[in-house]
């Protein structure tokens, strides 16, 4: 499949992008309302970015480079029909190098209802940090997980 990738910019590629999310696991299973998915792509520091066919928003990645951890994955979502088609991996390459412009590290977490990305995440070279236990919703666990190029202190000296 033919797509490109480039940021989402429009209001109507936002409201779908807000639509999709909230109909996907794990943003339905937090019970998020459209208003807070679509804070995603409205909010200052979140970088967002679409996989577009020549008609259709196939998926889209969020990059929130301000928050506790600066250069983290918000958010990786691919509408159902185009799953499969290499469409995350190209999402997940482009904010990855828009990450590593930025900073030696990539973060992401993903839910104890969703382990089956986690042999996914460790082939792109993401490691487990952590567990954020009860973090979105009670009775259930966040996994944090980091991809390095590098210690933050050569890589703030040598990227100036």
């Amino acid at each position: 499949m033919n797509f490109s990738i480039q940021a989402i910019e429009s209001e109507k590629d936002k409201t779908l992008s807000a639509e999709m999310m909230q109909s996907t696991s794990p943003w339905s299973v937090f019970g998020r309302s459209f208003e807070e998915c679509l804070s995603a792509f409205n909010t200052e520091g979140k970088f967002a970015f679409g996989a577009y066919s020549i008609k259709d928003l196939l998926g889209f990645v969020v990059v929130d480079i301000t928050g506790p951890l600066p250069c983290y994955i918000q958010a990786l979502c691919i509408a159902q029909k185009h799953r499969g088609q290499g469409i995350g991996s190209a999402l997940m390459d482009y904010a990855e190098q828009f990450i590593f412009l930025r900073s030696p590290n990539a973060f992401l977490c993903y839910s104890d209802f969703n382990p089956s990305v986690r042999i996914m995440y460790e082939r792109r070279g993401y490691s487990l940090i952590g567990t954020l236990h009860n973090y979105m919703i009670p009775g259930h666990d966040e996994y944090l997980m980091r991809k390095s190029i590098s210690a933050v202190m050569p890589f703030r000296r040598y990227s100036l």
